[in-house]
């Protein structure tokens, strides 16, 4: 095996394997990256065995092969390497060692056996829809941030991705206590499919999008998606349980809609959280058609209060909320102004931003 690139592909061929690489891993050749050169070039791979991506980059190819390497020395390595010298790559099978060579710089670092390295199952029958790479990537970004942490809940730690028959592709997230809904109207027709993706693979989805913000496929199978998007290929294996009914939580009729400018909201959020209970951050907002009066406490008997301007013709109401949530909610919404749909101190409220039916959050009061 021998090819030669420059060294900026290269290391981003690296650095999309490396956050897929498992940190802590209990079969060793896991922590390393798959490195396969033939003709039209070279591929990476690393997989986790839950989450997997391959990557291309184009060489000058001399002798094809496959080996595996150390994600993190291989990273090291090229990190450290003139930005201006091309690399060259280099395997001998007598001496199991991989050869790097840039300008000066000789370095030889220990292989194992590409056999040995799990292969990367792509299942049949998927179905599959295409979309722009921004689109999914601003859909994750409206949603991501209500997946659960807790491992006892595991439906609730990755997306639903949800096609219907509408042509609609929809992602869903929910803790319990919030959640978050982005959809988006496809431009051909698709099979009804659904599956929960876990949060390792969401989150790496996101990042070959931004990348490739042009049009990428994704393909949904029974116990598989699967993301093209440019040069490079990511799969995963899928939460294998039922999410919960969310349309029955997200509020239909709450007859009373304030409109908040967003940036002030936030602003006034945030001062007031700096003396709200420091572990549920609780915030207690109340509406009126003076406007809104935003204020907190602690058991320290520390407290504070601010009003700002509000549109808001409803009846005059005091709900508690995690001041944490509404600023993950407000970060999400792009628009600058955000609706709270409300209907008693005790029901879900919906916020989206206004004129922007794209996305909907659902957020439970707290009792204060």
């Amino acid at each position: 095996m021998k090819i030669t690139l420059p060294r900026a592909p290269l290391l981003q061929l690296i650095q999309r394997c490396q956050s897929i690489v498992e940190k802590r891993h209990t079969v060793p050749i896991l922590a390393n990256v798959l490195i396969g050169v033939n003709q039209s070039g070279i591929s990476m791979t690393a997989t986790d065995l839950e989450v997997g991506i391959r990557s291309y980059a184009d060489a000058l190819v001399e002798a094809e092969g496959a080996t595996t390497v150390s994600a993190k020395k291989l990273f090291d390595i090229i990190k450290e390497l003139d930005p201006e010298k091309d690399v060259t790559l280099e395997m001998k099978a007598a001496n199991g060692f991989l050869s790097i060579v840039s300008g000066l710089s000789r370095f030889r670092i220990a292989t194992q056996s590409a056999d040995e390295y799990p292969d990367l199952v792509e299942q049949k029958n998927a179905t599959a829809v295409k979309l722009p790479g921004k689109t999914l990537a601003d859909m994750i970004g409206a949603t991501s941030f209500a997946m659960s942490t807790d491992e006892t809940r595991k439906y609730l730690t990755g997306t639903l991705f949800e096609l219907d028959d509408q042509q609609n592709l929809r992602l869903v997230t929910t803790d319990g206590h919030r959640l978050a809904l982005s959809e988006a109207c496809l431009d051909a027709p698709s099979q009804p499919a659904s599956c929960i993706v876990p949060k390792k693979a969401v989150l790496e989805i996101r990042k070959l999008c931004d990348e490739n913000q042009g049009e990428i496929e994704l393909l949904i199978s029974e116990r598989q998606i699967r993301l093209v998007a440019g040069v490079n290929v990511l799969t995963s294996k899928l939460i294998d349980v039922r999410f919960p009914v969310y349309q029955d939580v997200i509020p239909a009729n709450n007859p009373d809609v304030a409109r908040i400018e967003k940036g002030v909201f936030d602003q006034v959020l945030r001062r007031n959280m700096i003396v709200a209970n420091e572990f549920t951050h609780d915030i207690r907002l109340t509406f009126s058609t003076q406007g809104l009066d935003v204020s907190a406490h602690n058991t320290e008997q520390e407290q504070s209060e601010e009003r700002i301007a509000v549109d808001y013709a409803g009846h005059e109401i005091a709900i508690g909320f995690n001041g944490r949530y509404l600023r993950d909610v407000l970060g999400a919404i792009r628009s600058s102004t955000a609706m709270m749909e409300i209907k008693d101190e005790l029901s879900p409220v919906l916020i989206r931003g206004e004129d922007d039916e794209s996305s909907r959050y659902v957020i439970m009061p707290m009792r204060i």
